[in-house]
């Protein structure tokens, strides 16, 4: 076993080790970050932002993700309602 420094490669030799524990609840916890951030591009048209400057942009993000995940509340209460008096 031979040390090697991180700044020689960072895309070999990586902060947290690949394979480690680490590793796989960083990338556990990215992939679904990704997944939101997809449906947000294929969904809610954020591909196509069309404002040049951040001080536009950051509204129109931040009204979309309040958008989805109000979305997402309200479809978790009513399933949880739906469970609890077994209507499905």
């Amino acid at each position: 076993m031979y040390k090697v420094k991180i700044t020689t490669d960072l895309r070999k030799y990586s902060a947290p080790a690949r394979g480690s524990q680490a590793w796989k609840t960083i990338a556990k916890r990215r992939s679904s970050v990704e997944r939101v951030n997809g449906y947000l591009k294929a969904f809610f048209q954020l591909n196509n932002v069309r404002y040049r400057t951040g001080k536009r942009a950051k509204p129109h993000f931040d009204l979309v993700t309040l958008i989805y995940n109000a979305s997402k509340l309200a479809a978790d209460r009513l399933g949880s309602f739906l469970k609890q008096y077994q209507i499905v």
